[in-house]
Parts: C-alpha cells; sequence; structure tokens
C-alpha cells in the first residue's frame, strides 16, 4: 500500500475554467487533501468528495515525484506525510473520514453496546447530582460519596475501554504489573484524544474542558488530574475524600465519551443509546488529516478491496 502525503490545494476557479478541469471543482476551498501513487500513476483525493468518489488520477511519467505533481495540478501548500497508509484502518480508532463507515471500527457488537449504556447510566448520575449541586464554578471543589462513586464509575469505564483498544491492536506490555496509566497513556496520539473539547449544553457557564489535554508520557498518572484524584481516593477515601470533586466527576464522565468517540466516532443517526450524550455535551473534534482513513481507490481498478483493517504498532 502507498504512504499518504497531505497537502493544502489552492485551486481557483480559474484554473478550472482555464483547463477545463471540472474534476478539479471538489479541490476548490478544500481545507485539506491527500496523494498517493503506485507503479504507473499518482492519485488524489479531497476531503471534500462523496463517498464513493474516485480519485484523480494522472500518470507518473508526466512529473518527477508525488510532490512534483500536487505542486503543479493543484497548486499545493503545507505538503506533509500522513501517519497512515492509503488503504488501511485500525479497528477500535476513529478520525473523521468521508470514506470509511464507523461501522467498519466494531470489532464486538456487544463490547460497543456495553459502552453506550454504561456512558447513559453516567450520564444519567451525574445530572442526578446536579439536581443537588449546580455545577457552576463556585461548586467546582464540592466533594463527595456520591461524587467519588461517579468519579470511581466513570474512571474505571475509561480504563475499560483502553484495554480494549490496546487488546485489540495485540499490545504486549512490558513488564508483568497490572494495566495501568504507563500503558494506556500511549494511545494518546494514535487516538489524537487531546483534540476532544466538551461543553455542559445545559450550564453554558461551566468552563469547557479538554479532558486528555494535560496527559503526559513521562508522568502518565499525576499528569491527568481526574485520574489521578480517582486512583487517591480509590486507594485511601479518608484521606483523599476532598480529590472527590465535582470539577473531577465531570471531567471523568467526559472522558468516557471522547474514549467512545475516539473509538467509534460520533454517531450522527437519531434515537440511539447515544443520544445522551449529544444532549449533555457539546463536542468538538479539533482536525487531524495526518491520520484519516483513504481508501487506496483508482479509475481504472475498482473491484479490488480499498480498505483493509491492520494492527497498530505502539
Amino acid at each position: 500500500m502507498s504512504q499518504l502525503l497531505v497537502f493544502k490545494p489552492n485551486i481557483t476557479p480559474w484554473d478550472m475554467n482555464l483547463h477545463f478541469a471540472y474534476d478539479l471543482a471538489d479541490f476548490f476551498n478544500a481545507r485539506y487533501a491527500f496523494a498517493y501513487e503506485d507503479s504507473c500513476f499518482y492519485y488524489a483525493l479531497s476531503e471534500r468528495y462523496p463517498f464513493n468518489h474516485l480519485a484523480i488520477e494522472e500518470q507518473k511519467s508526466n512529473y518527477t515525484t508525488l510532490e512534483d505533481w500536487i505542486k503543479n495540478k493543484f497548486k499545493a501548500t503545507d505538503i506533509r506525510p500522513s501517519l497512515n497508509q492509503a488503504g488501511k484502518f485500525y479497528k477500535r480508532m476513529w478520525y473523521p473520514s468521508h470514506y470509511l463507515s464507523s461501522e467498519s471500527l466494531i470489532s464486538n457488537p456487544e463490547s460497543y453496546t456495553q459502552s453506550l449504556v454504561v456512558i447513559e447510566i453516567l450520564i444519567k448520575k451525574m445530572n442526578e447530582l446536579f439536581l443537588t449541586i449546580e455545577p457552576t464554578q463556585k461548586n467546582v471543589h464540592v466533594f463527595g460519596l456520591k461524587i467519588r462513586e461517579l468519579l470511581l464509575l466513570a474512571c474505571m469505564e475509561v480504563e475499560a475501554s483502553c484495554k480494549g483498544v490496546l487488546k485489540e491492536h495485540e499490545y504486549i506490555k512490558n513488564s508483568k504489573q497490572s494495566w495501568n496509566t504507563q500503558d494506556y497513556v500511549k494511545l494518546l496520539e494514535p487516538m489524537c484524544l487531546a483534540n476532544y473539547t466538551l461543553a455542559l449544553r445545559s450550564y453554558p457557564n461551566f468552563p469547557r474542558f479538554q479532558p486528555f489535554s494535560c496527559w503526559r508520557q513521562n508522568r502518565p498518572t499525576k499528569s491527568l488530574y481526574w485520574y489521578n484524584a480517582y486512583n487517591n481516593t480509590k486507594h485511601d477515601r479518608e484521606a483523599s475524600l476532598h480529590e472527590a470533586t465535582l470539577l473531577n466527576a465531570i471531567h471523568s464522565v467526559g472522558a468516557v465519551v471522547v474514549m467512545f468517540c475516539a473509538q467509534f466516532g460520533i454517531p450522527q443517526e437519531q434515537k440511539t443509546l447515544f443520544d445522551i450524550a449529544t444532549s449533555t455535551f457539546s463536542i468538538y473534534v479539533k482536525p487531524c488529516p495526518e491520520r484519516s482513513y483513504i481508501p487506496f481507490r483508482t479509475n481504472r481498478d475498482t473491484a479490488n478491496p480499498e480498505f483493509s483493517d491492520s494492527k497498530y504498532c505502539f
């Protein structure tokens, strides 16, 4: 399979009229596009293409390199290598893509449904807390046993999700110790966890937050403040109950939602178990085009499989 290049196309209407290149229309005003090659042709797909659109192609003999082609054909700037290969994807690792259905990422439908049910349970428990404690800046440091219960349940689900993804990709632990944050933090970059921002829809004065933005490889437990609070209050309730705050509980529930989205995407259809999450949280995802899934699609041979799943190498 071919390595991908990500680039910013700078096609104008004048370029299209000059060359009668109406197939370039989807590259006009596109935020980014993708290019790859085989032994004879160069190919390009825009992030704006419809699901089943074929790639633009051109014979390699006309240009020296793939980069040379996209500079001439699309006036490409901001050219950088993709972190994925054309035609490859990883189960339980979602990136926004018009070309791969979210269903392809699900390896175990039962685990998928269980994750949705847990999210529903956690958000209902959180909303019950809000009937007593208003989620405002003044109350973020309020703590108590019911808040601790929510914090524990949410962090346990984050752990379960991390283990599930690592096992899916046959991750081999470096030690005989139990699973811990030294293992889980390896998912930070490949799943783009720091790219997610959440907000409480019904409480606009509650600050937006990024549950994983502060996670660091060299301090995998203590840098993740809500998880560190969970760890402390789990092992020593009497000394650490004050860390079971409303802020940490809300952020941990948000982390569960992020872990689900980073595995399977944000369900768009209505009347699903995930509706309670989208009605409670606004979910924003910073684009990560270097990790987009792009099919190996040509204009000549559409019979071959365009995607195949692979194991992520940690």
